[in-house]
């Protein structure tokens, strides 16, 4: 049994994406473009990086697939091609974030405070997640990441522009088509990502990253390239190629497959109705007073 597993899985590893899709046909929006319009999710148990238990292997044993999906109807392991993945990253081999090559170090953060700062000062000195502006996981992406809850994206096309509109902290990412990169030296959230058609591939590139939106200790030189292409009815297959050389000998990345999400986006209520922020700004301004009236006195 094991050793016929380990033929399919050998058989499986040398079909390619492109050779598994080569049979489908997208479906075609009003403008001819391949339509990956629609409600996708990518929520998933499979980890980012191939866990020690599991070096070696691209594909899942039958047992460990079994325990991965058990109690996991909407977060199953992750499959590519039917093939249920050890970890997203599948390149280097190893299923590993690759080591910075040897003098690098991670770009310095956004939010490292300056001499004399508190983090209590105003509410730009908070984390970009506890003002709701970004989650910390990069669901949003690039890279996409998916995570337990919210990692749901509804996708629009139109003549020049493709958005994805993020579930977690309500975030819509605004590829533009057949455009350039902006040279007027600013950085958005989410970064600036252009795009063109490759066939039914979507590529979407992406470059000049915000300091808060550090992708494993990269953001200045950091380059994402995602490729989204409808490798079935109910399949969206994205892959995802990390560069920058200042931090990594070479570029690395991986892939997984959206499927369609069991409803619309839900509206995600992230500050409104909450306190905690401007109650604790409010004590500090509170205790600041306290403190400079019994300096006067």
């Amino acid at each position: 049994m094991r050793a016929a597993f380990a033929v399919a899985i050998l058989i499986a590893s040398l079909v390619s994406p492109a050779h598994a899709q080569d049979d489908y046909r997208a479906p075609r929006t009003s403008l001819g473009q391949p339509d990956l319009q629609g409600t996708w999710t990518n929520e998933t148990t499979t980890r980012f990086e191939r866990p020690p238990e599991m070096a070696g292997r691209l594909v899942m044993t039958p047992e460990e697939t079994t325990a991965a999906d058990r109690g996991s109807e909407f977060r199953p392991a992750m499959r590519v091609n039917g093939q249920p993945r050890t970890s997203l990253i599948t390149s280097p081999s190893d299923g590993r974030v690759p080591a910075m090559k040897p003098g690098a170090s991670p770009d310095p953060r956004d939010y490292t405070l300056k001499p004399g700062e508190k983090v209590t000062d105003g509410p730009e000195l908070q984390p970009i997640d506890d003002r709701c502006i970004l989650p910390i996981f990069n669901n949003a992406g690039p890279v996409m990441l998916p995570l337990p809850g919210n990692s749901n994206y509804q996708i629009v096309q139109t003549t020049d522009h493709v958005v994805i509109l993020v579930e977690m902290i309500h975030d819509a990412r605004i590829v533009r088509l057949n455009s350039t990169h902006r040279t007027d030296g600013l950085r958005p959230y989410l970064g600036d990502s252009i795009g063109w058609w490759e066939g039914d591939t979507l590529v979407v590139e992406t470059t000049n990253f915000p300091a808060g939106q550090m992708f494993r200790g990269s953001w200045i030189n950091l380059k994402i390239t995602e490729r989204f292409t409808r490798s079935g009815d109910k399949r969206l297959h994205y892959g995802f190629t990390v560069e920058d050389a200042t931090k990594w000998s070479a570029s690395w990345g991986g892939e997984y497959e959206f499927r369609p999400a069991h409803g619309p986006i839900g509206e995600y209520a992230c500050r409104e109705g909450e306190i905690s922020l401007p109650s604790m700004l409010r004590a500090a301004r509170i205790a600041e007073a306290a403190e400079a009236a019994k300096t006067a006195n």
